[in-house]
């Protein structure tokens, strides 16, 4: 006899609604594929356009960035790494995130050194501060092209980031 008081795990649940919130946004973040773009002009224009199509006021990137926030006060969202670099997965590349992994960070400073070997899309939300800033940008939309190489920072404050990468595609350096 099975124990039918049993609940279901909130996580797996918590993680399946922010990936159905995300839905919309992931075909179009798929289209863009940072992997192809080879100048600075491309790779902005692609940011542009999620900015002009997704932009941070939007109803849906306000109801992503709820979902983050709750994740995180439930402990279910970036609950690995340091202090100012908290982390998790939300889902691996597949078919049903059209081949991007998505990853959620919470950051304030900077983390550690890698390689989007084919490129990253990055969506950020403030959290903190008067005005805080990821790759010198504010909340929104940021894109970076394949094979670029940072530490990624927050400065002036902490925000939260979900960062999709084609195929899963990264290169951590630990020099």
């Amino acid at each position: 006899m099975s124990d039918s008081s049993a609940s279901p795990d909130p996580r797996v649940g918590f993680l399946s609604r922010l990936t159905r919130t995300l839905d919309p946004m992931l075909a179009r973040v798929a289209q863009l594929r940072p992997e192809d773009r080879s100048s600075a002009d491309e790779v902005k224009a692609l940011e542009d356009a999620m900015n002009r199509e997704f932009p941070p006021d939007s109803e849906i990137v306000r109801a992503v960035g709820a979902a983050f926030e709750e994740g995180v006060a439930a402990g279910w969202l970036c609950d690995r790494g340091a202090p100012n670099a908290r982390f998790s997965r939300v889902a691996r590349a597949s078919e049903q995130t059209h081949e991007l992994s998505i990853d959620a960070v919470r950051l304030r400073g900077p983390a550690l050194r890698h390689t989007h070997t084919r490129g990253e899309v990055t969506l950020a939300f403030a959290v903190d501060g008067a005005a805080p800033t990821f790759e010198g940008r504010e909340r929104g939309w940021i894109v970076m092209g394949a094979g670029s190489t940072h530490v990624p920072e927050v400065v002036g404050g902490c925000m939260n980031l979900i960062y999709f990468l084609p195929g899963g595609a990264v290169e951590w350096h630990t020099d």
